[in-house]
């Protein structure tokens, strides 16, 4: 069933396209159709995705994507998201969104084309082009679920070695690293922000097909605000979560698959800025249409990197090699979309020239600082972008330091930018009111930029960083407050701006000046540590899950106490020991406990093992030990093979003091293995001898442990210890304080907009229904009623 529903959803998307650039020929007896067929797309591709979460809920693991991705033992909530834990997963969960948003965007533009304008202008439709756009990039995300399917089962994809029809008892499970709540919320947001940036990529398509700019950026305006805001938090929610699970202690590692999704970020906040200038003072057309191709131009790119494999060394994101048909598909996929949009945009290139009275551009006004601040966002985008990209082009990498370094001076820019383009009237601002708003705000970023350098500040960028960040914080937050208490969602853009000054400051605090100590904790022992006193009292089974252990840190500091609880445990999925840090929140900073090791006592030190060839003679401890043969006399091969319990002996002549003793050493043989029998000198009881090991390969050798019998005592009765990373993350909160700020900033634009978009179509009926006579008033009287409201938008 599966493969004829993507079957289906792929035909009825293809042909819904072309019916769509049809209806935009000018045969309008296509559209009804056309919806038709995407509607059709929309329940098939819905219904798919329903059947393969049924598939995974029901454990059907002869599907190769369900036993290669879940397990019986997986709670519900991990068990769903493992629906897009692989390739084709995510490449469903993909088409799954777009049919969604689809289903929003369709009468979304179906409403403002039957729109009637006053004075009977005919309204110019952007319904077939938008959608025709959207409905091809949806039959190419479609097609490659054909190419690499879901559905495929277990004997066909290991053919020869699964009979047909074999059902495994269970899956191989979901990756340990994967196993956390994050799993649940962070890919499907990340996937809504890359989906979303579909449509105003498909708006500008429309627009440059048209040759007509005069709407496309009022419509797709509130989209775009969407897919920032959600893309942002996608990528911050990826951060925490990478902050509280991995255990390295951060929460950005410029890892190329988390800067394939944050290249796209930065390109739709600048074409945000630039879309709010055109709409205000009718300028940079071809800047956000470029803006908007390029942000969906690289969500594709992103895609490339991640799941053609070509990252497969250099991320750890990254997926395995998909295929050479999906390689090639996803070659092609960018190409036509990304290489198209750019080409469209050159096509047109003359037709979007700015008029002159345009191009008279005033240094001294909001849109020329929104323009700066954009070309800067833009340059940190492709210094990410060139770093990204670098293991493709000279097949190494980019080390961390290299983005550091080169976006350091850029946010100080924005930053500053962000503050002064507030102050700023639109098309042109009075020199001396200007200078003279700067005067408070300059004061406050002076005092305290002083007292960050009293407080051991000495980083000349870094500091320039945060007071650029106090300066924009200052004037958003002077604005945002005055506008707040009259009209709570007009303070949107300003709040956004604050939230992304705080996450630049928390930025400057827990990266710039994050201590850490490596400190080994015997059980029970107390030991100091950053100013705190940690003590282990030992490991605990997790409860419901008996293979991970808690090991339990009590943090003194002040007469204050409270347990940290970082995991480690052996995942056999990774073949290795997993780790999980644990956090105590301290409000202006956080204690990071990362767990690295636990040293348990054992029975014999790397410095107690020597290795000997036949006839070789050394000196150890004092003491002359040469091997002199193997003794045999105790080993019988026949018993060995039949299992039974049999004993190698090595004789060793060892010389004390100027007297040389012979001494036989031995160790029990068996179908388990060998257990070397302790043999002490006859001269000397506090040395023992222990066989451990032997080789009758080439040359006769063997491996003995020599040991004091009293310190090997001491070492066997001493605790286990725990070795772990102790680190202090200084003001962190503002990084996650700042996100949700800004988030709630970009939703309260969003609000504004979709209420104005609404005001102005009842205008629209309303003129529509009473005539145009009045149509001179009625512009005067909103004029004088919206005066201020423009001003500040």
């Amino acid at each position: 069933m599966g493969p004829y529903l993507i079957y289906g959803a792929f035909a009825a998307a293809l042909l819904s396209s072309i019916l769509y650039y049809l209806t935009a020929g000018g045969q309008q007896n296509y559209i009804k159709q056309a919806r038709f067929l995407f509607h059709a797309c929309a329940i098939l591709t819905i219904s798919s995705a329903a059947f393969l979460l049924y598939l995974i809920i029901t454990h059907q693991f002869q599907y190769t994507y369900v036993w290669n991705y879940s397990s019986k033992d997986l709670p519900a909530n991990l068990l769903i998201s493992t629906f897009y834990a692989g390739q084709e997963g995510s490449f469903h969960l993909w088409s799954f969104l777009m049919a969604i948003l689809g289903v929003f965007l369709l009468p979304y533009l179906a409403n403002r084309d039957s729109e009637k304008l006053p004075g009977n202008q005919p309204n110019d439709k952007y319904e077939p082009l938008v959608m025709g756009t959207f409905t091809l990039l949806q039959a190419f995300l479609l097609f490659i679920l054909i190419v690499k399917s879901p559905y495929m089962f277990v004997w066909e994809s290991f053919p020869g070695d699964v009979q047909m029809g074999f059902m495994p008892e269970d899956g191989r499970g979901l990756n340990p690293l994967l196993q956390n709540f994050w799993m649940t919320i962070h890919p499907p947001i990340l996937f809504v922000g890359f989906t979303s940036l579909s449509i105003p990529f498909s708006f500008a398509i429309a627009a440059l097909i048209k040759n007509r700019y005069d709407k496309w950026m009022k419509l797709a305006l509130p989209w775009t605000l969407f897919g920032g805001m959600v893309l942002g938090l996608g990528i911050m929610l990826g951060g925490y979560w990478a902050y509280g699970v991995l255990g390295w202690g951060g929460y950005w590692a410029w890892d190329p698959v988390e800067n394939s999704s944050f290249v796209p970020w930065l390109l739709i906040v600048a074409a945000i800025h630039t879309m709010v200038a055109e709409e205000k003072v009718g300028k940079y057309k071809k800047t956000s249409l470029v803006l908007c191709v390029l942000a969906y131009s690289t969500v594709l790119y992103s895609t490339f990197l991640t799941r053609s494999g070509v990252l497969g060394d250099a991320s750890v994101h990254s997926f395995v090699d998909p295929g050479q048909e999906v390689y090639l598909f996803l070659v092609v996929f960018l190409s036509l979309f990304a290489g198209g949009g750019l080409g469209l945009i050159f096509f047109r290139f003359k037709s979007l020239k700015t008029e002159k009275t345009e191009a008279q551009v005033n240094l001294l006004s909001r849109e020329s600082a929104l323009f700066v601040g954009a070309i800067t966002i833009c340059a940190a985008a492709l210094v990410i972008a060139v770093g990204t990209s670098w293991p493709i082009i000279s097949k190494g990498t980019v080390e961390p330091d290299f983005y550091n370094r080169m976006n350091l001076p850029l946010a100080i820019l924005i930053a500053a930018i962000n503050g002064i383009s507030i102050l700023l009237r639109w098309k042109h601002s009075d020199e001396k009111s200007f200078f003279k708003s700067l005067y408070m705000p300059l004061i406050f970023t002076g005092a305290i930029t002083i007292l960050l350098v009293i407080l051991g500040v000495r980083d000349l960028l870094i500091a320039l960083l945060a007071a650029a960040s106090f300066f924009a914080v200052f004037i958003n937050g002077e604005i945002a407050y005055t506008i707040f208490i009259k009209n709570k969602s007009k303070a949107g853009a300003y709040i956004a701006h604050m939230g992304l000054m705080l996450l630049f400051l928390g930025v400057i605090g827990s990266a710039r000046y994050s201590v850490e100590e490596n400190v080994a904790l015997p059980l029970g022992e107390p030991k100091e540590a950053l100013g705190y006193i940690l003590t282990y009292k030992g490991a605990t089974e997790i409860p419901n899950d008996p293979e991970k252990y808690h090991f339990n840190v009590i943090v003194q500091k002040d007469d204050k106490a409270f347990l940290l609880q970082p995991v480690m445990y052996y995942s056999e999925y990774s073949e290795g020991i997993m780790k999980n840090p644990d956090i105590a929140n301290l409000v202006t900073k956080d204690l990071y406990l990362s767990p690295m090791a636990l040293e348990e006592p054992g029975q014999f030190t790397p410095n107690d093992i020597h290795s000997f060839q036949k006839g070789e003679e050394k000196e150890i401890n004092g003491m002359k030990v040469k091997f002199i043969d193997f003794d045999r006399s105790k080993f019988n091969r026949e018993e060995m093979e039949s299992g039974k319990l049999n004993i190698m002996g090595a004789e060793l002549e060892v010389t004390v003091d100027g007297k040389t003793e012979k001494l036989v050493i031995e160790q029990e043989m068996s179908e388990s293995g060998s257990m070397p029998i302790p043999a002490q000198l006859q001269s000397n009881h506090n040395i023992t001898f222990y066989f451990t090991k032997m080789s009758v390969a080439g040359e006769s050798s063997i491996d003995i442990a020599i040991v004091d019998s009293h310190k090997m005592q001491q070492e066997q009765n001493a605790p286990e210890t725990l070795i772990l990373t102790a680190s202090i993350k200084p003001f962190i909160n503002l990084v996650w304080a700042g996100t949700i700020v800004m988030v709630i900033g970009f939703y309260l634009s969003l609000l504004v907009r979709h209420r104005r978009m609404k005001s102005e179509t009842r205008k629209a009926e309303h003129i529509s229904t009473n005539g145009n006579h009045n149509n001179g008033n009625d512009k005067t009287q909103h004029s004088k009623k919206h005066k201020h409201e423009e001003e500040i938008g």
